[in-house]
């Protein structure tokens, strides 16, 4: 994935002009044994109601965050995502095990 396909996806989430600023390499864990190294690009917006910076790395799909909340970096970025895929990993999970039990 490249940094302009990656400042399209952060402009189309944001509504505004985005420019690129550096690249940042995060190392997450996923589990015990497993970790997502990923290569995130920052991104200074224009005309962002909400915030002045965002977030963007490709990995099986793009992901984009925006520097809001607890939300303050790249790392923090990736750990948020990792943590919110886990957590809807399980609800799936929880879900299949509720609708069998149901059954």
């Amino acid at each position: 994935m490249s940094a302009s396909e990656l400042q399209s996806a952060i402009e189309r989430r944001c509504d505004c002009a985005a420019r690129f600023i550096q690249t940042v390499p995060v190392s997450a864990p996923i589990g015990i044994q497993e970790t997502w190294d990923v290569v995130v690009y920052i991104f200074e917006l224009d005309g962002c109601e909400k915030t002045s910076r965002a977030y963007a790395w490709a990995a099986e799909q793009v992901y984009t965050a925006l520097d809001i909340g607890p939300i303050r970096s790249p790392v923090t970025a990736v750990h948020a995502t990792v943590a919110d895929l886990i957590r809807q990993s399980r609800l799936a999970l929880w879900g299949c095990g509720q609708q069998a039990a149901a059954a």
